[in-house]
């Protein structure tokens, strides 16, 4: 696939997008998890979550990531794109974007619902295990909390952008819904 020039707020990035998944998602209470098949349930969210929201909407542990959703319990639209370099932000298209560090013990993600009940294969990272960044998109978490909404229509859609990257402080890039700010700037 042919390089593509992309706009970033540190300039321009030329990157391949290496694979993209793309489904509609079941959550429960509100959060998906992504994870290797070895690190899986070994991380103590209570502690590394709950006790420091550096985004309020993602967080990660070696091998695991921990994400919010807007939807308590239904169906999300949830796409994962991995890239070879930095994509650059999607501003314009989504209301709440942060962006954390992620240390990969394995390069086969999977995204997991709910207690391990169903789980879906990621693009392999790019790099193999390392270093990466994880940049995540959320649109329509204000609307999703109504409870009115029929379960399995999509009312939020999250976009979680990956590629390899040294560690770096997690980032807020914008906060624009109720949920968001509720999440991120009151946590």
């Amino acid at each position: 696939m042919a390089g593509r020039a992309v706009n970033a707020s540190r300039g321009v990035h030329y990157c391949r997008r290496v694979a993209e998944f793309r489904a509609h998602i079941g959550v429960h209470y509100g959060f998906l998890e992504i994870a290797d098949d070895q690190s899986w349930g070994r991380t103590d969210w209570p502690n590394v979550f709950f006790g420091r929201r550096p985004t309020g909407l993602i967080a990660t542990s070696p091998g695991e990531v921990f994400l919010i959703t807007g939807r308590h319990t239904g169906t999300v639209g949830f796409t994962v794109r991995v890239d070879d370099g930095d994509p650059g932000p999607d501003l314009e298209g989504f209301e709440d974007v942060v962006e954390v560090p992620f240390e990969a013990s394995r390069s086969e993600l999977r995204l997991i619902e709910w207690a391990g009940e169903k789980s879906h294969a990621l693009p392999r990272l790019s790099a193999g295990p390392g270093s990466y960044r994880m940049r995540y998109h959320c649109r329509g978490m204000d609307d999703a909390g109504n409870s009115s909404w029929d379960y399995r229509a999509v009312v939020d859609e999250y976009l979680l952008q990956i590629w390899p990257s040294p560690a770096a402080q997690p980032a807020t890039l914008k906060v624009t819904s109720r949920e968001g700010h509720r999440r991120i700037l009151e946590s």
